[in-house]
C-alpha cells in the first residue's frame, strides 16, 4: 500500500475555484498537527496499522526520533479502538484505508488555543482515503463514528459566498466549549472548507480550503510600510506575509523536528529559515512577482520576523 499524505491546504484566495460549486462543508480547523493511520491492503492483524506525521513515516521502535511520537502512543495504547476501526474497513469492503486527523492539546502547537482542561493529547479525524480516492464526507462521518472515533466538528453547510466564510470565523473554539472551555476569548484557528462532493479543479487540485481567523492569518490587513525609508516590493511581501500565525505554525513545526529553540530572541536564524521555505511553498506566485533577489526577500522577511516574534513572546508569557 502506497501511505499517502494528506494535500496541502491553501488559503481560500488561492482556489476561487470553491465559489463554483453548488454546496460546502466547512469544519474547525484545529490548531495541531497532522496525524495519518495506515490499514494496508493483505494486512495480518492490527500490528501492521501504519503510522505518520504529514510527511514523516514512523518505525517502529522510534519513538524518540519521531515528532508525533505521543499519538503512536494514543493509537497502540488502544487495540481495542484499533480493532474496531480495521473490523469497520473490512465490513466496507474496503482494500486499503488511511484515516486521517489532528492531533492536539497540550505540547502540540500548544500556543494560541487552550482545547481541554487536561493534559491528555486529543484527537480527531477528518478525513478517510481509500486507494486515491477520498470518502464522501457523508459516507466518512458515517465510517468513522462507526469505528468510534472523534471527528472534527462541522460548522457550516450549504451555498457559499465569503460574507457566509467570514461569518465563522472570530468565535470561541467549539472544540474547546464543549471541553468545558467557557472563555469567550479562547478563538478557533479558522475552518476548513470542502466542496461537498469533493471535487478537483483542472489541474487536479483537491477542492479544499482553509479560511483564518485574524490571530491566526497567513495574510496580513494592509498597514503602514516602514518609515525609516521607502518600502521596497520585498518589504510590501514581507509585511504581507509574516504574520504571527505563519510564526505559530513554523514555530509548531520546529518543534516537532526537535529542533532546539530557546523561545528568545536566539531563535531567529531557526524561524527565519522555517519561514522562507513555507513562503516559497505557500506564497510562490507573490514570491515570483517580486522579481528581486532572494536575498533582498530574505532582509525583509527577517525586518518584519524580529518584532513580530518578540510580541509572540511577550504574549504567551
Amino acid at each position: 500500500m502506497k501511505f499517502p499524505k494528506y494535500p496541502s491546504i491553501p488559503l481560500i484566495k488561492y482556489r476561487p475555484e470553491i465559489f463554483s460549486v453548488k454546496e460546502v462543508v466547512a469544519t474547525e480547523k484545529l490548531h495541531g498537527s497532522t496525524f495519518r493511520v495506515g490499514f494496508p491492503m493483505g494486512m495480518a492483524s492490527t500490528d501492521d496499522v501504519v503510522y505518520g506525521s504529514h510527511e514523516t513515516v514512523y518505525v517502529h521502535g522510534s519513538h524518540e526520533f519521531f515528532p508525533l511520537g505521543r499519538a503512536v502512543q494514543w493509537f497502540s495504547e488502544k487495540p481495542e479502538l484499533l480493532a474496531k476501526m480495521w473490523e469497520t474497513i473490512k465490513s466496507y469492503g474496503f482494500s486499503d484505508a488511511t484515516v486521517f486527523g489532528e492531533a492536539f492539546g497540550p505540547g502540540i502547537k500548544a500556543k494560541g488555543i487552550k482545547y481541554s482542561t487536561g493534559q491528555d493529547m486529543l484527537f480527531r479525524a477528518f478525513d478517510i482515503m481509500v486507494g486515491e480516492n477520498f470518502l464522501t464526507y457523508d459516507l466518512f462521518c458515517e465510517v468513522i463514528d462507526k469505528m468510534g472515533l472523534p471527528r472534527v466538528h462541522e460548522v457550516w453547510r450549504g451555498d457559499l459566498t465569503i460574507a457566509a466564510f467570514d461569518s465563522l470565523l472570530e468565535v470561541p473554539s467549539r472544540e474547546a466549549t464543549l471541553n468545558g472551555i467557557t472563555d469567550a476569548s479562547n478563538l478557533a484557528e479558522g475552518v476548513v472548507i470542502r466542496s461537498n462532493p469533493l471535487l478537483r479543479t483542472v489541474f487536479g487540485e483537491w477542492l479544499i480550503v482553509k479560511h483564518k481567523s485574524k490571530k491566526f492569518s497567513e495574510v496580513a490587513e494592509a498597514e503602514s510600510t516602514p518609515k525609516t525609508r521607502e518600502a521596497s516590493p520585498a518589504d510590501t511581501f514581507a509585511a504581507t506575509y509574516v504574520t504571527e500565525g505563519r510564526i505559530l505554525n513554523a514555530l509548531a513545526r520546529v518543534q516537532a523536528r526537535r529542533l532546539s529553540l530557546k523561545n528568545d530572541m536566539t531563535d531567529i536564524p531557526v524561524l527565519l529559515k522555517e519561514l522562507l521555505l513555507d513562503l516559497q511553498k505557500e506564497c510562490m506566485p507573490e514570491w515570483k512577482a517580486l522579481d528581486c533577489p532572494e536575498k533582498a526577500i530574505q532582509g525583509a522577511v527577517s525586518r518584519v520576523l524580529s518584532p513580530q516574534y518578540r510580541q509572540v513572546l511577550a504574549s504567551h508569557e
